[in-house]
């Protein structure tokens, strides 16, 4: 399958890692061809074997790009589910995932580099358009549930010019 086909349907993990008030981001290398020099949490494309088990997808993705094991961390769990069609690509569904980290430090990443930042750092950072909305919403899940046992919440994003508005059933 071409991700890049209007008459497609992809899906991708994404995962922030969480060190009490700090969220451990992706600032992706400026040679990836996909969103290069992009702020993110890590992750990736699901595999089409990967689709009876989402969260096997964004762990195995969790340990090619940072070598994290799933033992490593604590409380992971899937917070929110975007939906969204770019103009000309095709529909896209992103499962952002949380979990704690139980270190100041970063790994190493294959996809760039790894930066520990807190919640009043985000609106600094060139971050992926559709992650942008999320990421705030994912340090409030972290808050106000840090175990991850609230159901899931589902969101639409809407793309313009500008780039894009994420709506969400209740929050």
């Amino acid at each position: 399958m071409n991700p890049d086909t209007p008459n497609a349907f992809v899906a991708y993990t994404v995962i922030m890692l969480a060190h009490g008030d700090r969220y451990l981001l992706l600032h992706r290398s400026p040679a990836k061809k996909f969103m290069p020099n992009l702020w993110t949490g890590l992750g990736g494309l699901v595999e089409a074997h990967e689709y009876d088990d989402l969260s096997r997808s964004a762990l195995r993705e969790l340990h090619e790009e940072a070598g994290v094991e799933a033992a490593d961390i604590t409380h992971f769990a899937l917070r929110r589910v975007l939906l969204h069609a770019r103009p000309g690509g095709p529909l896209t569904l992103l499962l952002y995932y949380t979990a704690g980290w139980p270190s100041e430090s970063a790994p190493p990443c294959s996809e760039g580099t790894l930066h520990w930042v807190t919640r009043a750092q985000f609106d600094a950072l060139d971050i992926i358009d559709t992650t942008r909305p999320v990421l705030p919403l994912l340090a409030d899940d972290l808050r106000d549930d840090p175990r991850g046992l609230a159901p899931v919440k589902l969101g639409i994003a809407v793309h313009h010019a500008g780039g894009a508005d994420v709506f969400w059933g209740g929050r």
